[in-house]
């Protein structure tokens, strides 16, 4: 049931388009960032769409036997996209827990190669030289990295953030390539020259390395697995949803599947127009 007070946009002959349609229709951020043109263009789309559908049905087209064929098959399509999702969703309150993916990894570990080395680092991006050089030499007389970062880093939590995680090397630091280049060639532990980029002050500490070749950690790829045992779950009832109906239909006489074999002569016909 609509709301009263929704604006109406634009009416074609019975058809009505209100402004609470194109809210759904709409990703909410796309809509927020310029409302007044996502309306007007929207509004455009529709009147046009509209006209032409009413335009079709007075020439008839809706009647020829290739427009019939191709609305069956669409109808067709939408209908069974409908019913897999209905079914994949049906799945979902018995979700996938952590330790059956943990005990998936631990059986499938060849499964789970890294193709190229991935490091762990530390990155202090100071406002000035003097803070950097705090930094560094606090980091060598041991001093916690999250003081540390806290202090001198002109945004610490992201400098946090970034430290807790594995990152493919290629990509470590990737917008300050001085440094990426240092995390290539210094060992664990080591920390690199201070630099200047831009108008702060970098250096980069790293933390722990795994070559390619090597297994991730389980917690890198946890999600992943999470996920794909969730669609293999939902794909295995599919398929026992589909053999249900099949054998319901033979059941009911509904279903009928005949042993066609060809003729030779029309084998080659088909085989000579292709």
């Amino acid at each position: 049931m609509r709301d009263r007070d929704d604006v109406v946009l634009a009416e074609v002959g019975t058809h009505v388009l209100y402004l609470s349609d194109v809210r759904n229709d709409v990703p909410a951020e796309v809509f927020a960032a310029d409302s007044l043109r996502v309306i007007t263009n929207y509004q455009n789309s529709w009147v046009n769409r509209k006209l032409k559908v009413m335009e079709a049905k007075r020439l008839r087209l809706d009647q020829q036997k290739e427009v019939q064929r191709r609305i069956h098959q669409a109808t067709e399509s939408i209908l069974v996209d409908a019913f897999n999702e209905a079914v994949y969703l049906d799945v979902t309150g018995d979700p996938v827990t952590r330790s059956e993916a943990q005990s998936y990894y631990e059986s499938n570990k060849d499964k789970f190669i890294l193709a190229e080395r991935h490091v762990r680092y530390r990155h202090i991006m100071a406002a000035s030289l003097t803070d950097a050089q705090n930094a560094r030499n606090a980091l060598l007389r041991g001093r916690s990295w999250v003081n540390v970062a806290e202090e001198y880093s002109v945004n610490p939590q992201k400098a946090i953030r970034t430290s807790r995680q594995f990152i493919p090397a290629s990509t470590a630091a990737m917008h300050f390539e001085e440094m990426n280049t240092f995390l290539q060639v210094i060992g664990v532990t080591e920390i690199s020259p201070i630099r200047r980029i831009g108008d702060h002050f970098h250096f980069v500490q790293l933390i722990d390395s795994r070559e390619s070749g090597d297994h991730p950690q389980v917690d890198w790829v946890i999600d992943q697995i999470t996920e794909w045992l969730m669609l293999e779950r939902r794909r295995k009832h599919l398929r026992s949803m589909e053999q249900s109906l099949f054998l319901k239909a033979q059941a009911n006489n509904e279903l009928r599947i005949f042993d066609v074999t060809i003729p030779e002569q029309q084998i080659e016909i088909v085989e000579d127009s292709l």
